[in-house]
């Protein structure tokens, strides 16, 4: 596996035609020529929807194995966790296990709802939850910041689970990690912690930093009800020369390092990840 890993949320974007792909390229030959790009793709579907073994050995087939891919865990692990949250946990790893037995697997990303508070019942559950996936390798994003503290960081470090770095919008309780080791202006964590070097996987999402559509109920631009219109921003060469230095920084130390973008309406996360891949120095990633 490759040691700096670049790639976007999601692929099977029709509105990405002609803006990455070619116009006259079939649907069903995104994926393949999406790998010639990029070297690895975070997988959303599986938050919605129980991913199945098939799938996750299509997907590699049919990037001919030049992808290494992050799977979002189901959200009845993370957002309606119930009593059998166990049995659904060996079910969504008989699945990513086709992707971990062909060293494909660089991530399975738990992604907690702002909703999840610090509280001792959510610090017992999250610390079942990493042991019960103690094979794979794991990475946390929280979306309040009360998560970020040393003990979690502590917490985390030692059941060998990673820590995403987000870049969104500084809004309420929501963590901006990633725009603070970058540069941006955000308030300061106070931490003893190299944070942009935690864990095994220095592991970075790029939200967007779409204020105004975050917590509306319809893009305030488009007009269009909010779901990916929170997302919907293009970054500028300025804001994503922030992260290069953190980037070559990361891998400088010997940590794995993985950029996905998930601002994705109108194909600029592809447009900005190819032209962060550009100022790393990588034609082809």
């Amino acid at each position: 596996m490759q040691d700096f890993l670049l790639g976007t949320s999601g692929y099977d974007y029709p509105e990405w035609k002609g803006v990455f792909y070619p116009p006259d390229l079939k649907r069903q030959d995104f994926l393949t020529f999406y790998s010639t790009v990029f070297n690895a793709l975070e997988l959303n579907f599986s938050f919605y929807g129980m991913p199945m073994p098939h799938q996750m050995r299509s997907f590699y087939e049919r990037s001919e194995g030049r992808l290494s891919f992050s799977v979002k865990a189901n959200r009845a692990l993370t957002h309606e966790a119930g009593r059998d949250w166990k049995e659904t946990a060996r079910e969504f790893q008989q699945a990513v296990k086709e992707l971990l037995e062909k060293d494909a697997l660089c991530a399975v990303l738990f992604q907690f709802p702002e909703h999840f508070h610090y509280t001792r019942e959510n610090r017992l559950y999250l610390a079942d939850l990493l042991a019960e996936f103690n094979d794979f390798p794991c990475v946390v994003e929280f979306r309040h910041r009360d998560w970020v503290r040393e003990s979690v960081f502590a917490g985390l470090e030692e059941r060998g689970a990673g820590l995403v770095f987000c870049d969104m919008p500084k809004l309420g309780n929501l963590p901006n990690l990633a725009s603070e080791f970058a540069g941006s202006v955000v308030e300061p964590v106070e931490t003893t912690h190299n944070l942009p070097f935690f864990g095994k996987t220095a592991y970075i999402r790029l939200h967007g930093r779409n204020a105004l559509a975050w917590y509306s109920k319809e893009d305030v631009s488009s007009g269009e009800q909010n779901g990916s219109a929170r997302y919907r921003y293009d970054y500028s060469d300025d804001e994503l020369r922030e992260f290069v230095p953190v980037i070559q920084s990361s891998i400088g130390a010997g940590k794995r390092t993985a950029v996905f973008f998930n601002n994705h309406p109108d194909g600029s996360g592809a447009r900005n990840a190819k032209r962060l891949g550009e100022m790393m120095g990588i034609l082809n990633c």
